[in-house]
């Protein structure tokens, strides 16, 4: 299965936006359901398995934190294992 780079940057971007959201006081939980739901409509055009979506958005959410290496390579690395193919358009 194929995963675009750029769907991967703007899911971990939405991650990132919905963690400091989380963060202040209060907390918006509109913002943060707009932000997981544009990132599940970019996992639906990846695929339509719930189980495969989940486990691409645990990858990028785990792996986004890295903090010896500040670029997208310690998420591709964990989707190659896992058997995706990172395209790079």
């Amino acid at each position: 299965m194929k995963i675009r780079l750029k769907d991967i940057v703007k899911i971990q971007h939405l991650e990132m936006d919905i963690f400091e959201e989380e963060d202040g006081f209060p907390v918006d939980n509109r913002v943060i359901k707009n932000k997981e739901r544009a990132i599940y409509n970019t996992l639906n055009k990846i695929t339509m398995d719930w189980d495969k979506r989940e486990e691409i958005r645990d990858c990028i959410y785990k792996n986004m934190w890295n903090q010896e290496d500040t670029t997208f390579k310690p998420i591709c690395d964990e989707l190659k294992k896992l058997g995706y193919e990172i395209v790079y358009e």
